[in-house]
């Protein structure tokens, strides 16, 4: 799921941007009169940056879950985009869209498909939340780390342990058979989530946080969301505490 975010993400950025190149086209095309001999050259040059936006957009639009309406309203205003200025070449008919699809439109799509992450994704919302700065595929790695470096401080703090402690002496303490700091587990319970996070330990976070790998968005995601379901189960914020 992290790494769909981040996808999600990237594709957002780059529309934005196409959006922002069609607005500039836009502007000095407008002010061209259509009789002007430079009409022309303005004119297919904002079809071209549309064309690219369209390219874009569409490419966000693909990945989108159904949930996110908000992506309606970005397709009409594409679909009059291209009717004013591709099929009339009436570009000055497109009006306040050409802003409203760079300004409102994409930021809208962009919010909507969050909230819907928050709610879909099962991570934990304090780290989804902590994450939202580590949204391209490029941060993948760091946002890794930082998922660790929450992990560590939640449980810590929850459970009020030094904070010199960390890897597979802080997962036997907080699931000793002898004297667990997590409350309420079974013995099944409390064996699988100290082998799970040891094994994590082992597998991924000791390897990102000592060498300098390649981002990789499978493990990253898997990764993630496995810290953030441990979170959930054995250290809930406390937002979701006050709940």
């Amino acid at each position: 799921m992290y790494s769909y975010r981040a996808r999600v993400h990237s594709l957002y950025a780059e529309a934005l941007s196409k959006a922002a190149a069609v607005l500039v086209a836009y502007e000095l095309c407008v002010r061209q009169d259509p009789e002007d001999v430079e009409f022309p050259d303005a004119l297919g040059e904002l079809k071209a940056r549309f064309g690219d936006l369209q390219v874009a957009v569409d490419a966000l639009s693909a990945v989108l879950p159904v949930e996110v309406a908000a992506a309606g309203r970005l397709t009409r205003h594409m679909v009059y985009g291209n009717d004013y200025i591709n099929i009339e070449g009436r570009p000055r008919a497109w009006g306040s869209d050409a802003r409203f699809v760079l300004e409102c439109d994409l930021p809208a799509v962009l919010d909507a498909f969050d909230d819907w992450y928050a709610t879909a994704s099962g991570i934990d919302p304090e780290l989804v939340e902590r994450l939202r700065s580590f949204n391209g595929v490029s941060h993948i790695n760091s946002a890794g780390r930082e998922a660790w470096a929450i992990f560590k401080t939640r449980v810590i703090e929850a459970y009020d342990l030094p904070d010199d402690i960390d890897g597979h002496a802080l997962v036997d303490r907080l699931f000793s058979d002898d004297d667990p700091v997590v409350p309420s587990l079974s013995d099944g319970e409390r064996r699988g989530y100290r082998n799970l996070l040891k094994g994590l330990y082992t597998l991924h976070r000791n390897p990102v946080a000592h060498n300098d790998q390649e981002p990789n968005p499978g493990a990253a995601d898997a990764v993630i969301a496995l810290i953030g379901i441990c979170l959930s189960r054995i250290a809930p914020s406390k937002a979701d505490a006050d709940r």
